[in-house]
């Protein structure tokens, strides 16, 4: 059999037999293709820990300013203005790459870090008063007795309230500043009016929503977007002893999930520690101290007059604007968290420490933890002169080296070459401060002891002496820091203030800022400086911007689909999926209500709701499908494969649902009245087929078959569908009602606890003996011995292995724009 004829182009009320809203061309849709498989290999190259190189980001961004996707002849003046801030932006960052990045530091000092060698810290000849398996052992300890720690707060049931409030007093005071605009923003008043009381003592919610008492030990569950989570319980190895479930609900281990990228770790240490050697001899050849030295110096005495003379040049009036504005803020925050409220929340954060130490972990982690701080302690002195020698040595590992200089290099770079010296040498003088002055470390002791009492103590954080112990420490402290060493104090404040504004005058650094202003201005205010709403510009985002961006997305690949159970196989290839022609044309809706109701209780009310939902014109085009499949039981038993072309024209599938509230029925919160689905013009070609004679032969009837079966598949499809949904709405209505009598339990728990009963029950159904799965990788494959040979999973693997090439963090997959270009070789 020949290929279908080439779909026309028809959206209206009535298309044509043969039309579909874009139907295939064949040329776009392998280039379409390919795109799509070279963003996919980037995203590969980045698992991989590969970084693109500064050309493929020149080249990337300049494309991007250069081809834009935007037919800006549709636009009106404010639409283009739009346009042109973005290009602003992006030639802006461009140049950030470029100037900033020249030799391609970040890149460099990235893979550098990932290669640091640990094992250089230990010189021959070095005695330690603990042996290395002691050390080893405590620090497996320190880390289960440390999670234990985080598990126990994490999982209190006062202190998860505790950030809740939080959350709503700040939306609370967010809507109140902007309450012209942001009035959605404010929880609602039942929330609000909860955020001062205190959640159940002496619980700690673990693991999908179980509650422990003091005696258990929670295990923290994460939630992770797109459905995922992590379940650690602290007792467990972290990461390897973790618990990772996918959306669909499948668990794997942590130590399984690490494997994966453990093999490619192993392969780059080896290759980066020498090449980092090769860097570190380049650079040591190219740089003097005299150079760095002198440079140094000119960028802090310059900076430096400058920051003398700027207060000095601030006009008298903008003094007073900011004492206003910090005096209408402090008024502000007064207001909305007075002083009875900071109390509370203070009592409450005391009440999440004395609940954690009735717990027994929490006892027996922070004892460990306390002894385990002294021991190494008394080990102090024996260590000092021992770890001046280990600490060189690791200083001289080229690799760490190297990620140091490269990290200051590009920090001073974007401070207007301001140098951290001044930071550095002022952190340096408070920390001799502290190990030279009696009082001070006299000082240091009495905080040990008092943070001793206040984590080991039962209950003493809320005696009133912990209070007046607390603020005498605090007094005591500011003695040294406010009056002793002020001076070092502030200059260290005022280092650190000088290299900021360093950071924000220079000139990429401001140019990218006002780039960004420049976009928010055009998009919300108007020339006066006014909130302004741009009725031009938001036609433009929305029938032309918007729609063109989207019109990009273009063909979705699914590379391939594979189904296997006792009876048969069946590979589908080179399957492409368009949101144009999927998505309907057409949606109708028809709601018909009825509504009686009286002030007399005698009177009942009575209500009762109808919809009538359409969509129509949903179509599809799919040309040269690749297909194989094997018949194993039955008569007859064959198998064939080859090409086959596909088209849902015309009015395509349409399909009208109509529901019906339930009224008195409790069992139900609607009923499906009925559903109709229908299929106007379904056309099919195979080629390339072992049976193109019987299949030539049959189409006329299976045509008709097909139909029909599609339409009631679709049907009983829907209608299943709607009626586990009703089903749902059920369960959660009635223990809605439940939780309503019961204290302490809130929405938000009920529907967690329901959902997670769903996917239990999911989990314990047995395993079908059929299996449906779609490939992105050939070593994935249910049926590696059926395929097509020119399927798209060959250019999916192909893109998988660019993505693992390349020296380094080198990889040609980032060549989106010229894929063809050779991979120049670099040195890291």
């Amino acid at each position: 059999m020949s290929s279908l004829p080439t779909a026309s182009k028809d959206v209206s009320d009535q298309p044509g037999k043969n039309a579909v809203t874009d139907p295939v061309m064949r040329e776009r849709m392998q280039m379409d293709v390919d795109r799509k498989m070279r963003f996919y290999g980037i995203i590969e190259a980045f698992r991989n820990g590969k970084m693109p190189d500064n050309q493929q980001i020149d080249e990337t961004l300049r494309y991007v300013e250069s081809q834009s996707p935007i037919d800006e002849s549709q636009l009106s003046g404010e639409g283009r203005r739009l346009i042109a801030d973005t290009r602003d932006i992006i030639e802006t960052a461009r140049l950030i790459v470029k100037e900033k990045n020249a030799d391609e530091l970040f890149q460099n000092f990235v893979f550098h870090t990932a290669y640091v060698d640990p094992g250089r810290s230990k010189i021959e000849g070095d005695v330690l008063p603990v042996d290395t398996q002691t050390v080893k052992a405590d620090g497996q300890q320190a880390l289960v007795h440390l999670r234990t720690l985080l598990t126990l707060f994490l999982t209190n049931s006062e202190f998860r309230k505790l950030l809740n409030d939080v959350g709503l007093i700040g939306r609370d005071m967010f809507a109140t500043g902007a309450a012209k605009i942001a009035e959605a923003a404010r929880p609602d008043a039942e929330r609000m009016a909860q955020v001062d009381d205190a959640a159940p003592a002496d619980q700690w919610q673990g693991a999908n929503g179980k509650v422990h008492g003091p005696n258990e030990t929670p295990a923290l569950q994460v939630n992770l977007p797109g459905g995922r989570s992590i379940i650690q319980h602290p007792k467990e190895d972290f990461g390897a002893g973790a618990t990772v479930r996918d959306k669909d609900g499948k668990e794997m281990s942590g130590a399984e999930a690490a494997n994966k990228v453990q093999a490619k770790k192993d392969e780059l240490v080896e290759r980066g520690t020498q090449e980092a050697q090769d860097v570190q001899r380049e650079v040591n050849g190219n740089t003097t101290a005299d150079d760095t030295s002198a440079q140094a110096g000119v960028a802090k005495r310059s900076l430096k007059d400058k920051l003398l003379g700027l207060k000095d040049k601030i006009p008298q009036e903008h003094k007073d604007r900011v004492d206003e504005h910090k005096d209408n803020v402090k008024h502000f925050f007064e207001e909305n968290f007075p002083e009875e409220r900071r109390d509370q929340f203070i009592w409450r954060m005391k009440k999440v420490v004395v609940e954690c130490q009735k717990h027994d972990d929490y006892q027996g982690a922070m004892n460990w933890f306390l002894n385990f701080l002294e021991t190494y302690h008394a080990h102090g002195k024996a260590l000092a002169e021992t770890g001046v020698r280990s600490a060189g040595h690791v200083a001289e590992d080229p690799a760490l080296k190297q990620a140091v200089l490269e990290l200051r290099t590009l920090l001073e770079r974007f401070a207007n070459n301001t140098s951290l010296d001044g930071i550095i040498n002022a952190t340096q003088d408070l920390y001799n401060d502290a190990q030279n002055d009696p009082a001070l470390r006299a000082w240091f002791e009495k905080l040990d002891a008092f943070v001793r009492r206040t984590l080991l103590q039962p209950a003493y954080v809320l005696q009133p002496q912990y209070n007046e112990e607390g603020r005498a420490l605090l007094d005591e402290g500011k003695g040294f820091f406010d009056v002793k060493y002020r001076a070092h104090k502030d200059n260290l404040f005022d280092q650190i203030e000088a290299w900021f504004v360093a950071f924000g005058e220079d000139r990429l650094n401001k140019r990218f800022g006002e780039d960004w202003s420049r976009l928010t201005k055009d998009i919300l205010f108007d020339d006066e400086g006014n909130l302004a709403f741009k009725p031009h510009l938001w036609n433009d985002i929305r029938h032309v911007i918007l729609p063109q961006i989207i019109d990009q997305v273009g063909y979705i690949p699914i590379p391939r689909v594979e189904y296997t159970d006792p009876t048969v196989d069946l590979v589908i290839e080179n399957l492409t999926l368009q949101g144009a022609n999927i998505l309907p044309n057409i949606i109708e809706v028809e709601a018909q209500n009825y509504v009686k109701f009286s002030p007399y209780s005698t009177i009942p009310d009575v209500h009762h709701h109808e919809l009538i939902l359409t969509l129509g014109q949903m179509q599809a085009d799919m040309r040269d499908v690749a297909f194989c499949f094997k018949k194993k039981s039955g008569f007859p038993r064959l198998s064939d494969h080859g090409l086959a072309d596909v088209m849902l024209g015309g009015t395509g599938l349409t399909a009208t649902v109509h529901i019906a509230s339930a009224s008195k029925d409790s069992s139900s919160v609607f009923h499906v009245q009925n559903v109709n689905v229908k299929i106007d013009t379904l056309k099919f070609a195979i080629r390339d087929s072992k049976h193109d004679t019987l299949y030539k032969i049959l189409r006329p009837l299976a045509t008709g078959l097909i139909k029909k079966q599609i339409q009631k598949a679709i049907q009983d499809a829907i209608r299943t569908g709607l009626e586990y949904v009703d089903g749902q709405l059920v369960t959660v209505r009635d223990r809605m009602n439940e939780a309503k009598a019961q204290d302490g339990v809130s929405r938000t728990d009920v529907l967690k606890e329901i959902f997670q009963r769903k996917k239990e029950e999911a989990q314990s159904v047995k395993e079908r003996k059929s299996e449906f799965k779609i490939d992105t990788s050939r070593n994935s494959m249910l049926l590696p011995d059926v395929g097509y040979e020119k399927g798209w999973i060959q250019k999916v693997s192909d893109r998988k292995d660019a993505a693992a090439a390349g020296e380094g963090w080198h990889s040609p997959a980032f060549s989106i724009i010229n894929p063809n270009a050779t991979l120049k070789s670099h040195k890291v």
